[in-house]
Protein backbone atom coordinates (compact mmCIF):
# COMPACT_ATOMS: atom_id res chain seq x y z
CA UNK A 1 0.00 0.00 0.00
CA UNK A 2 1.38 3.36 -0.92
CA UNK A 3 1.90 6.24 1.09
CA UNK A 4 0.43 9.90 0.84
CA UNK A 5 0.57 12.47 3.23
CA UNK A 6 -1.66 14.93 3.71
CA UNK A 7 -1.66 18.74 5.38
CA UNK A 8 -4.47 19.79 7.09
CA UNK A 9 -5.81 23.10 8.88
CA UNK A 10 -5.81 22.54 12.83
CA UNK A 11 -9.81 22.36 13.03
CA UNK A 12 -9.97 19.63 10.19
CA UNK A 13 -7.71 17.52 11.75
CA UNK A 14 -9.16 17.89 15.51
CA UNK A 15 -12.94 16.39 13.20
CA UNK A 16 -10.54 13.58 12.24
CA UNK A 17 -8.79 12.79 15.28
CA UNK A 18 -12.38 13.12 17.10
CA UNK A 19 -13.77 10.27 14.37
CA UNK A 20 -11.45 8.27 15.30
CA UNK A 21 -11.98 8.44 19.19
CA UNK A 22 -15.81 8.53 19.11
CA UNK A 23 -14.64 4.82 17.31
CA UNK A 24 -15.88 5.23 13.79
CA UNK A 25 -13.25 4.59 12.51
CA UNK A 26 -9.54 2.88 13.37
CA UNK A 27 -7.40 5.71 12.17
CA UNK A 28 -7.27 8.62 10.49
CA UNK A 29 -6.05 6.69 7.40
CA UNK A 30 -9.19 4.59 7.47
CA UNK A 31 -11.30 7.88 7.63
CA UNK A 32 -9.77 9.07 4.46
CA UNK A 33 -10.15 6.30 2.63
CA UNK A 34 -13.81 5.98 3.51
CA UNK A 35 -14.39 9.52 2.66
CA UNK A 36 -12.47 8.82 -0.82
CA UNK A 37 -14.60 5.63 -1.30
CA UNK A 38 -18.19 7.72 -0.44
CA UNK A 39 -16.50 10.37 -3.14
CA UNK A 40 -15.96 7.54 -5.74
CA UNK A 41 -19.43 5.90 -5.45
CA UNK A 42 -21.11 9.37 -5.43
CA UNK A 43 -19.24 10.26 -8.79
CA UNK A 44 -20.12 6.91 -10.28
CA UNK A 45 -23.87 7.41 -9.28
CA UNK A 46 -23.71 10.74 -11.10
CA UNK A 47 -22.27 9.64 -14.37
CA UNK A 48 -24.85 6.79 -14.13
CA UNK A 49 -27.36 9.11 -13.92
CA UNK A 50 -26.37 11.14 -16.44
CA UNK A 51 -26.07 8.26 -18.71
CA UNK A 52 -29.40 7.16 -18.27
CA UNK A 53 -31.38 10.28 -19.07
CA UNK A 54 -29.19 10.80 -22.42
CA UNK A 55 -29.42 7.45 -23.46
CA UNK A 56 -33.18 7.68 -23.77
CA UNK A 57 -32.45 11.06 -25.94
CA UNK A 58 -30.00 9.32 -28.20
CA UNK A 59 -32.69 6.28 -28.24
CA UNK A 60 -35.04 8.51 -30.04
CA UNK A 61 -36.43 7.20 -33.48
CA UNK A 62 -34.97 9.49 -36.58
CA UNK A 63 -38.68 9.93 -37.60
CA UNK A 64 -39.23 11.99 -34.07
CA UNK A 65 -37.19 14.59 -35.05
CA UNK A 66 -38.38 17.64 -37.01
CA UNK A 67 -37.38 19.52 -39.18
CA UNK A 68 -37.15 23.54 -38.48
CA UNK A 69 -35.70 27.06 -39.22
CA UNK A 70 -34.74 29.41 -36.31
CA UNK A 71 -37.18 31.36 -37.32
CA UNK A 72 -39.73 29.36 -36.77
CA UNK A 73 -39.15 28.68 -33.30
CA UNK A 74 -38.47 32.01 -32.70
CA UNK A 75 -42.44 32.73 -34.10
CA UNK A 76 -43.66 30.15 -31.81
CA UNK A 77 -42.08 31.10 -28.90
CA UNK A 78 -43.61 34.60 -29.14
CA UNK A 79 -47.14 33.28 -29.50
CA UNK A 80 -46.08 31.40 -26.22
CA UNK A 81 -45.20 34.19 -24.68
CA UNK A 82 -47.89 36.27 -26.34
CA UNK A 83 -50.82 33.64 -24.98
CA UNK A 84 -49.32 33.08 -21.46
CA UNK A 85 -49.70 37.02 -20.75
Amino acid sequence: MATLNVSLPDQLRSWVGEQVAEGRYSSASDYLRDLIRADQRAQQQHWQWLQSHLQALMDTPESEFVTTSADDVKTRMHRKIKASL
